[in-house]
């Protein structure tokens, strides 16, 4: 597919429960997904829904398993997608300041919803109160200086 298509700019990454119900080595269970039992996929999509990329979880021993899983997900999904000025957008299950550093030093933005309890978030970003309808952003220059707005 990447031999005949170039992708636009923007760039989704998004997993993907499809059900399956008989054995597999690799079934996952998630109890919050409308398919409880399948195989868990990895996806990296254009604006319009096309599929560029596709990763299957296979388990805690394959490329993308074990500690740091979901940027080893991101950076695998990303690997020929790299430094050509593409942008990311993910949910928080991705998303962390480690891997933003990560993508900007390799040319790439990504924006995303973040958790509070991921390492090296910034102890004013953690502090922040926020009444329901606010939002705070940050910036990553590559000087690792970063700006808040509120």
């Amino acid at each position: 597919m990447a031999e005949i298509y170039y992708p636009c700019q923007q760039l989704s990454l998004d997993e993907s429960m499809e059900l399956w119900r008989g054995r597999l080595s690799f079934r996952q269970y998630i109890k919050n997904k409308k398919h409880k039992y399948g195989i868990k996929l990895y996806m990296m999509t254009t604006p319009t829904g096309l599929i560029q990329k596709i990763a299957v979880y296979t388990g805690m021993l394959d490329e993308i398993g074990g500690r740091g899983h979901a940027q080893k997900v991101v950076l695998h999904l990303m690997e020929n997608k790299l430094n050509i000025g593409q942008h990311l957008y993910m949910d928080n299950y991705y998303n962390s300041f480690d891997l933003a550093k990560t993508l900007l030093d390799q040319g790439t933005h990504c924006t995303g919803t973040l958790r509070l309890d991921r390492k090296n978030v910034p102890i004013d970003v953690k502090n922040a109160k926020l009444v329901k309808g606010q939002y705070n952003f940050q910036i990553c220059r590559r000087d690792n200086d970063w700006e808040m707005a509120r």
